[in-house]
């Protein structure tokens, strides 16, 4: 089974080999794992996530199309593990501050919220696709690499679908400073 491609044996374990599925996480095990101690930077976390990992792998085995390379497959899951994960503890937090903001006048709660509420304001001002890409690379510091795959584009355009929107971002929040609109921009 070592010399077997990763397609194949995704595609082994998706007909019931569990021998398959041994040898696939005997390969990507420590990727996985680093993958997620990279961004978590918190070992307990990170191992929580390579598990949830390997359970969606289960769960999604019969929609891998064999035809497609593994491993970019495999990561955008993992992706879509990470993202759930920032999601999940960003609503936590809002549930958190929401209560906390009845129960105290702190000021740190209060920029808090207005910084959240300034920075899905200025999110919305962008493309969903220079939204997701600033989002991966700058807050949840995937590699442009990665998220070129994801989107299925070059390296260099998605560094520039990237640096446009920060582009956007620095003269929308300048112009909202001296009181003026940002007039609507293509690309």
């Amino acid at each position: 089974m070592r010399e077997t491609p990763d397609s194949r044996l995704m595609e082994d374990y998706a007909a019931g080999s569990a021998a398959a599925f041994d040898e696939l996480f005997r390969r990507y095990e420590r990727k996985a794992y680093a993958y997620f101690l990279r961004r978590a930077r918190a070992p307990q976390r990170a191992g929580d996530l390579y598990q949830e990992l390997f359970l969606r792998l289960h769960r999604f085995r019969s929609r891998y199309d064999p035809e497609r390379p593994f491993a970019p497959w495999f990561f955008r899951i993992a992706n879509r593990v990470w993202l759930d994960e920032l999601r999940r503890t960003y609503r936590e937090a809002g549930v958190t501050l929401g209560l906390d903001d009845t129960a105290s006048d702190e000021p740190s709660s209060e920029r808090l919220a207005a910084a959240r509420e300034e920075a899905g304001q200025l999110l919305g001002e962008l493309s969903g696709e220079q939204a997701r890409v600033l989002l991966l690379a700058k807050v949840v510091g995937s590699e442009y690499g990665e998220i070129a795959a994801e989107l299925g584009k070059s390296v260099d355009a998605t560094r520039q679908i990237g640096s446009r929107a920060l582009r956007k971002l620095r003269r929308f929040s300048v112009g909202e400073a001296a009181g003026l609109t940002l007039a609507p921009e293509d690309g």
